[in-house]
């Protein structure tokens, strides 16, 4: 119930030999309901052996402090393990991106002790519950960003079935119920060069990799990708040119940003009110902040490829 939007955005159960491990928790407000789906599936959250984020953001990591206060510990990429010890800037932060809608939709996260947290490098690996996980950095939208690369542990050599990729918001988020992908570039983090680096280490793997997006689910890494960097091929210019009117006339680069976003996302299937649940106001300027943030800091390109 991401932005009170069923299947927004998603946690993932994987079961390995032996037990079980969480990828990615949603915000603070949605810990009862993810334990209640585990309770679904048979299983407690200190059942868990490990929960893994693939960034901090707090749609991602935001109830990872719940989880640790019942012994899970919390895999993550080092730039984010300061922010989980300490969240109160990760708070303010999201308080000033989302404003009036962020104590209904995401919660202050609790801070985690230093214990139950593992900081995990770029191409280390962890083996845990039975399965071989590697970090792949992917930084672009966030500096702390991994995607996790899943698979048995004792079939990581010669593994039969394609491995599973778990992205996060290096490739977008999908719409429910749509193809529609959009662009999450919140202010701060934002690096283009960094995220062309990313697709080209994406584009390493095999075509046929589950990519399994927070924000969308299940896709072939190959085919997403290819409509992914379409996709910010086409908006990141737009974005440019609107953060450069919105200097004069913030309303009517809001407008020509909407004018843009909403055909796109109709045609993709989006319907009216996921339009203006995903796409409203708050999404359009965090985006416009986040591409001002990175021209300021000289992070941005008008590609990905």
């Amino acid at each position: 119930m991401y932005l009170g939007t069923p299947q927004a955005a998603l946690a993932f159960v994987v079961r390995g030999r032996d037990g079980a491990i969480l990828v990615e928790c949603g915000c603070a407000v949605a810990f009862a309901s993810i334990c209640a789906q585990l309770a679904q599936i048979g299983l407690k959250p200190s059942d868990l052996k490990a929960l893994l984020v693939t960034h901090i953001h707090l749609d991602h990591a935001g109830s990872a402090g719940h989880f640790a206060a019942l012994g899970v510990p919390v895999f993550v990429h080092p730039r984010g393990e300061r922010h989980l010890v300490d969240p109160s800037r990760l708070i303010a932060g999201s308080r000033a991106v989302h404003g009036e809608r962020y104590d209904t939709f995401f919660g202050d996260p609790l801070p985690i002790a230093p214990s139950m947290i593992h900081s995990v490098a770029d191409r280390a690996t962890i083996e845990v519950a039975g399965l071989h996980i590697e970090a792949i950095e992917t930084l672009g939208h966030a500096r702390h960003h991994h995607a996790w690369r899943v698979r048995d542990a004792a079939s990581r050599v010669s593994c039969t079935e394609p491995d599973l990729l778990f992205v996060g918001d290096v490739v977008g988020m999908v719409s429910p119920d749509s193809n529609y992908i959009s662009i999450p570039v919140p202010p701060s983090d934002i690096d283009i060069p960094a995220w062309r680096t990313s697709m080209q280490r994406l584009r390493q793997l095999h075509r046929e990799t589950r990519a399994i997006l927070t924000h969308g689910g299940e896709r072939n890494l190959g085919t997403h990708l290819d409509a992914f960097v379409a996709r910010m091929n086409e908006e990141l210019p737009l974005l440019a040119s609107l953060v450069e009117r919105g200097r004069k006339d913030p309303s009517g680069a809001d407008e020509a940003y909407r004018a843009f976003l909403m055909p796109r996302a109709q045609a993709a299937g989006v319907n009216q009110a996921l339009r203006e649940a995903l796409l409203g106001l708050a999404f359009r300027s965090m985006n416009l902040a986040g591409i001002a943030d990175a021209v300021a800091r000289n992070r941005f390109a008008e590609s990905v490829e």
